[in-house]
Formats: structure tokens, sequence, C-alpha cells
């Protein structure tokens, strides 16, 4: 993917695209009626999260950390219990938004990477498929979908939907950052420097991210981390940029250690402990994990090498999908928390922003294939079967979610 500005934030003038809003509006009724319905199970996760919300009292600000260091959801539906409205309705309303924004924002990284190449209505049918792909059903395996494996998007989980909202204006807007820097170096050299609202906006909505989860952070941190130390090696002269960064940032990284002192046995010792979690049965049920959830991105990335080096959103997308994955790996709880499988989340939001990549990346080799063939050959029909068995995985989950009367 050649460089381009992936800044969801940047405001531009574009044509009303009925195709776009279908697509979200398609999104926000299916996730309203399911989530609707999963209120209705008491031990569904959204029914248990909005009891939570429903004890939340705006005169105590702290009541919304009671239950959890994920409060955003949960004050959110809170405010809207304020107007009087049924709590299973202000429940499943808030995380169907959530969703509709998802499909917002992953339409809107399609059209800067794809657009001129792909028609409106396909733009907003990959964007659908990108929001509803679930893990491969492998019927004696997961039959079930989720349970065992996990999947990029989880639709019984309202805490982790608002996450993922937050996720696909992270990622982007840090590599748009870090694009803008390296724009500056041929003009400025070792005093190339953002304009302060640029790291400040990015520090601002990586700590509204922990607000509504910090399971993102928990991987996209450490790989930030890795890809900025990376470039500032690259660029020593330049530590004014990254110390500029790391100065913004800072609140939301002090912030998440509380977070996970709360988690994690500091702040509420009953909670359970971080245990390194490591075995080849493990390693086993992790690759077997990684391959179902990715089946299609890990083809495209062997299938698509010849489609470019990729760029700052590409990399760091791939460094953040990498760390997740070795977080699920060697990372564990202990005590209340050891069946909860948090740092399962980490790896699954990571896995839907490299969904998003992955997608990009072979439509748009797709597009040039075809142009330059004006057939399918065996490389886009092996992309297009894999991205079909997602499709109809991700399809039975939702059926599955509607039916069962299983908490998941």
């Amino acid at each position: 993917m050649p460089p381009i500005d992936p800044n969801p934030l940047a405001r531009r003038r574009e044509r009303f695209d009925p195709w776009k809003w279908a697509a979200v509006i398609f999104f926000f009724a299916l996730s309203f009626a399911l989530f609707y319905q999963l209120c209705q199970r008491p031990s569904s996760d959204i029914s248990i999260h909005a009891a939570w919300a429903a004890e939340g009292d705006f005169r105590d600000l702290t009541s919304f950390l009671h239950h959890g260091a994920h409060p955003m959801w949960h004050g959110l539906t809170a405010l809207l219990l304020l107007t009087g409205m049924p709590l299973a309705v202000a429940a499943a309303l808030v995380t169907a938004l959530c969703k509709a924004a998802e499909v917002w924002l992953i339409h809107r990284l399609f059209i800067l990477y794809l657009s001129g190449r792909v028609s409106s209505a396909r733009l907003a049918l990959l964007s659908g498929a990108c929001a509803m792909v679930s893990c491969l059903c492998v019927p004696f395996y997961n039959p079930t979908v989720y349970l065992g494996v996990g999947t990029p998007n989880t639709w019984h989980s309202c805490t982790q939907l608002i996450a993922m909202v937050f996720m696909l204006l992270c990622v982007p807007y840090t590599a748009h950052c870090y694009d803008h820097f390296a724009s500056l170096l041929p003009a400025q050299k070792e005093r190339a420097l953002l304009p302060w609202r640029e790291p400040i906006t990015l520090g601002v909505l990586l700590f509204l991210s922990l607000l509504a989860k910090p399971t993102f952070m928990q991987a996209f941190l450490p790989a930030a981390c890795l890809y900025f130390l990376y470039q500032w090696i690259r660029h020593p002269k330049n530590s004014r940029f990254f110390g500029q960064i790391i100065l913004c940032v800072l609140p939301s990284v002090l912030f998440m250690i509380v977070q996970y002192m709360y988690y994690f046995g500091i702040i509420v010792p009953s909670q359970g402990d971080m245990v390194l979690e490591l075995s080849m049965g493990k390693l086993g049920r992790v690759a077997v994990s990684t391959l179902l959830i990715q089946a299609f991105p890990l083809y495209v990335l062997l299938a698509c090498r010849k489609a470019g080096r990729g760029d700052t959103f590409f990399w760091l997308t791939l460094v953040f999908d990498a760390v997740g994955v070795v977080e699920f790996l060697i990372l564990g709880e202990n005590g209340r928390r050891a069946a909860d499988g948090n740092f399962g989340w980490g790896m699954m939001g990571a896995s839907l922003m490299m969904w998003v990549v992955a997608m990009i990346r072979f439509f748009r080799a797709e597009e040039g294939g075809k142009a330059a063939s004006g057939r399918l050959n065996a490389r886009r029909m092996g992309g297009y079967a894999l991205l079909g068995w997602h499709l109809l995985s991700g399809a039975y989950y939702i059926a599955y979610l509607f039916t069962t009367q299983n908490a998941l």
C-alpha cells in the first residue's frame, strides 16, 4: 500500500453516499435487534453489564468504577436511563450505535485506500463484510463459532464493541502522526516537530479508549512502543518528536497502570492475578485460534506479497497483531478471573484491525490483477473462498446468538 494519509479525523468534503449509509443503518438495526434479544437473558454479557450500568449514580461518579475499569459503556447507558428509557432499550441502543460507528470508520478507511478503484456499492459491501466476519466455523472443533477460539467481531460483548470504535480511530491516527513527522524530515531534519494539537489529540483518544476498555491498549501500547523505538533508532537526532509523543501519551500509560492494579489484585485483591502461562498445549491452542480467526488475512499476507511493501498503517497494524497473539500466548490469569480470558480480547481486537488492512491489500491487488488479466486467477479465487467461509461463519454466529439460550 502506498503512503496515504490515513487520518480518520480529517475533514473532507464528500458527496452523499447512499450505499455507505445503507450499510451503517443495516448494521445499526441488526445489532440493536440482537443486543435487545441478548438483554432478555440474565446470563448474557450485555445483561450483566446493563445491570451494573443501572447501579451507576451520576452524583457519585466513582460508582461507575465499582464493577470494572471500563466505565464508558456503563456511563452512556446510565445517561439514557435518565430519560426514562427501559434498561434493555438503552443498553441495546448504545451498543448498536457503537457497531454503526465501527462500520462507518471501516468504510472511511476503505475510502482512503480503495477510493477510485472500487465502486461505492462495493465499498459499502466490503465494509459490511469486514464488520460481520467471524473465525472460521469448523463443526467438529468450534460448532458454536466463538467458544474455544475467539473472533474478530465479538457481537456478544458490548464493552469490546465500544473499544473497537476507539481502536479504529487510534491506530490510523497514530500512523498519521508518524507519517506527518516523516514528511517534515527532508526540510527540518533533526528539528522536525508536529503541531501540538496532533499528539495531544492522540493522547486524548488513547485515554478515552481506556475508559471504553483497556484490552485494546494492552496490545497496542507495547506494539506502538516497539514501532516508535525502531523509528527512534533510525532517526536518533529527532528525539524532540519522540519526546513529544511520549509526553502526550504518558497520562494514558499511568491511567492504564491504575486500571491493571484494579484488575489484578492490588486495588481489589479478590479479582485475581496476572501470571505467566506458557505450555505446549497452549501454544497449539493459540496457533489454531490464530489460524481460524485470521485465515484470510494470513492468506493475503502470503498471496499478495507483490502488492507493495506497505506503509506505516500496515506495519503498525502488523506489529499490533503480533503483540496481541504473543500476549495471549504467554499471559494468563488465576483466581476469580482465571476463566475470563482477558488477554484474548487484545488479540481479538488486533485481529479486526488486521482484517481491515488485509481487505485493503487484497482488493487493491485484486483490482490490479483483474485489470491486467481480465479474469480471476487461482490466487484471487482462494482469497474469495476464504473470505466467503469467514462471512458464512459470521452469519451463522449471529443466527446462533439470536436463537441460543446460552450465555454466548
